[in-house]
């Protein structure tokens, strides 16, 4: 079996009000570490009259990257309860930022600790929820006329549609879990009598569902 993850895909928000403070929850798919800070910068320069912007994200697709801040809350009531969320939602390459706009009422550590997590858990639940797979490049070039027929093999034999190029003829690249590219590269050489060869060209994590 390949190697997968889950993520989010794009930017999801969520507002809640509780005991007249405001948490406004942004949720995003990153690429890496850098991308993640970028992502707390742009949300903190959105939100730069908020009382605070407490964040948590995991970097890396293995989990291991990760990183957290209360931003003024009370220690352990933000940053650490939300990066649990992350985990134990089983997303990584995510990263998330809570705004609070304080609203005069003290909520105390148990009340902090719930409406962040529960802010970000409220996020995740609207945000679309991809599972990124290992994937090969499986790229080949044919006629027009056969193009039709390899596609076709291609998906029954799992494997998705990524760039097609028409010129004299066809340069097509389709996208097959790892575990899947031996299939994907028979299926052309059946599906064209052995006329059209296909190879891997390069791996990448995509959405293949």
């Amino acid at each position: 079996m390949g190697r997968s993850y889950l993520t989010v895909s794009g930017t999801t928000e969520n507002k809640t009000e509780i005991r007249r403070s405001k948490f406004i929850t942004t949720l995003a798919g990153i690429s890496d570490g850098e991308s993640a800070e970028e992502f707390v910068r742009t949300i903190k320069r959105r939100y730069p009259d908020a009382t605070h912007n407490c964040y948590a994200y995991i970097a890396d697709e293995r989990g291991t990257e990760t990183r957290f801040s209360d931003d003024g809350e009370p220690s352990g009531t933000a940053g650490q309860p939300m990066l649990e969320v992350l985990k134990k939602r089983g997303l990584v390459k995510a990263a998330v930022v809570v705004t609070r706009y304080f609203g005069g009422i003290k909520l105390g550590a148990g009340g902090l600790v719930g409406a962040y997590t529960d802010g970000v858990s409220q996020a995740i639940d609207k945000a679309a929820v991809v599972r990124m797979t290992e994937c090969d490049e499986i790229t080949f070039e044919c006629s027009y006329a056969e193009f039709p027929s390899l596609e076709s093999a291609l998906k029954k034999a799992g494997a998705k549609t990524d760039d097609v190029v028409y010129g004299e003829g066809v340069r097509a690249t389709f996208l097959a879990g790892t575990d899947n590219t031996e299939a994907a590269i028979a299926a052309v050489c059946t599906a064209s009598g052995g006329r059209v060869t296909a190879k891997a060209a390069g791996k990448r994590f995509a959405v293949l569902e």
